[in-house]
């Protein structure tokens, strides 16, 4: 009880101000600039099976077609290898780096080899990103700013104090009564 009411009394004499907020805001949020991309994509076991699908497309086959018949990636070979909006560090960096070189609208010629197989990727879109406005987020950094403060608090504390240790670490075993002869 003495020390929540401690804690209690810390958080009361230490507010988080808005400017700790601003502060944080600028330097976690507002620094997250970059951009972000929305790329559909077929996912195969080989390269020879990629290149197929590439020659298939520059036919004039349906990039979403192709990817519901052909995706090893269950969850987008049902939606024509949608993958939404995602940034770059999102995806592993081959996927990544073949996404950004790309034009909008265009497809990998040649295929992607990842971890997971090879890709054929198609860029829909890309755009910056934006961050939360800092009303947005206003409520969710003040409690990490106060857990912040306690946890410095705490850690000023352990190194102000003197520890003293009276008694020995290790317990001597009891000796052996010597047996009945």
């Amino acid at each position: 009880l003495l020390t929540q009411a401690n804690l209690q009394n810390f958080i009361k004499a230490n507010p988080v101000t808005d400017a700790e907020v601003k502060a944080e805001y600028d330097s976690k949020i507002a620094a997250e600039k970059g951009t972000e991309f929305k790329a559909r994509h077929i996912l195969v076991k080989t390269e020879a099976e990629a290149k197929k699908l590439i020659t298939e497309l520059g036919k004039g086959a349906d990039f979403a077609k192709l990817a519901n018949k052909n995706s090893l990636d269950a969850k987008e070979s049902q939606n024509g290898g949608d993958l939404g909006w995602f940034s770059a560090a999102q995806m592993v960096v081959p996927f990544s780096e073949a996404v950004a070189a790309l034009e909008k609208g265009k497809y990998t010629k040649e295929p992607v080899k990842t971890q997971f197989g090879f890709h054929v990727i198609l860029k829909e879109d890309s755009r910056p990103v934006t961050p939360p406005p800092l009303e947005a987020v206003k409520e969710q950094l003040t409690p990490f700013l106060q857990r912040k403060k306690v946890q410095d608090m705490i850690e000023t504390l352990r190194k102000q104090a003197k520890v003293e240790i009276l008694v020995p670490l290790t317990e001597e075993q009891p000796k052996a009564e010597a047996a009945p002869a």
